[in-house]
């Protein structure tokens, strides 16, 4: 743990003093020893909080866990942080809660941090905290029940996506949701409840995606059977739109050139896949997630008690000219 400020003196014998303890058991605290009671640190660590302490410096031998999933984007990302935490000599082991239910949650036991790059469920995170309840644990992307959860605003961004298309005219939309994409629901209903919000007349249709699709099947099988077609489309997740550029659009242009599309996030964020797509989209910057990850790891905070913290990552819209002005052509 490090002052809140360079000038900030704190008298270790006199909180020992105060919390009837040794000066050791006070510093074994201070460098994070696991060899003192849970009650004890919190004590401890409560007191050191009200003289301006509040935060672990970084430590050679802290074990982070990485979980992961087969989910692209998360796994990429994922290993970044990892390789950015292993170069500040942490020990991170990788696992996945699914494939080796017990490998994950022995290596848990052994760790001071989880970092979950695999969307987990509310009971993963309660089971991890049982196998050990002074782990602190952090998600990536999506909403959770840990420790920390880093995501970017997708209820912001839906609700600017929304505003942009009603500015446009636009008051029947399709939104694409796919089984796959772990923000599906998040930013569905942001969407939903601003076009309601708006023009509660609006029409807003769902295209869903399940696991065992493909996104050209999907979409060719809605437009084929819809009447009348939406003015406008807005995927959720770029890959999607990306799929709907390279499979259909570019093959029939003739076909959906009257159609509006929007997405969410920015082609070049998809590092691992090459995104050709140049739509009105909602952007945020997915190393900023990285930044954040891992001043929580090596800045962990300090609570009594749990209070989960929520740190969401800035998102704005960029505009190309894929979404046509209704209103200048009525």
């Amino acid at each position: 743990m490090e002052p809140r400020s360079g000038s900030c003196k704190v008298n270790f014998q006199q909180i020992a003093r105060e919390l009837d303890i040794s000066v050791m058991t006070l510093y074994r605290v201070v460098n994070n020893r696991p060899s003192v009671r849970r009650e004890t640190r919190a004590r401890v660590i409560e007191a050191l909080n009200r003289h301006g302490y509040f935060t672990h410096k970084p430590q050679t031998n802290v074990k982070v866990l990485f979980d992961f999933t087969d989910h692209e984007y998360l796994t990429h990302y994922g290993n970044r942080l990892k390789r950015n935490i292993e170069k500040l000599n942490y020990i991170c082991h990788a696992t996945n809660h699914r494939r080796d239910p017990e490998h994950f949650f022995n290596i848990a036991a052994e760790c001071e941090v989880a970092v979950f790059a695999s969307i987990p469920g509310r009971e993963i995170i309660e089971r991890t905290r049982l196998a050990n309840p002074d782990i602190y644990t952090i998600t990536i992307s999506t909403k959770s029940n840990a420790d920390v959860t880093l995501s970017p605003d997708n209820t912001r961004g839906s609700e600017i996506a929304a505003r942009h298309l009603f500015d446009l005219g636009h008051r029947h939309v399709a939104v694409y949701m796919a089984e796959s994409h772990p923000t599906r629901f998040e930013r569905y209903k942001a969407f939903y409840a601003e076009m309601k919000f708006l023009d509660q007349n609006s029409q807003i249709d769902i295209i869903f995606e399940p696991r065992n699709s493909t996104t050209k099947a999907t979409l060719a099988n809605y437009f084929d059977r819809t009447v009348p077609w939406p003015s406008a489309i807005f995927f959720l997740a770029g890959e999607f739109a990306d799929h709907f550029d390279r499979d259909m659009v570019k093959n029939d242009p003739e076909r959906f050139s009257g159609l509006s599309i929007m997405t969410y996030d920015r082609p070049q964020d998809l590092e691992f896949r090459v995104n050709q797509y140049n739509f009105d989209r909602i952007e945020f910057n997915s190393p900023d997630l990285l930044d954040w990850a891992e001043y929580y790891i090596t800045n962990r905070p300090m609570m009594k008690k749990r209070s989960p913290i929520h740190t969401h990552i800035d998102v704005h819209l960029v505009t190309t000219g894929s979404v046509r002005n209704l209103k200048k052509q009525s």
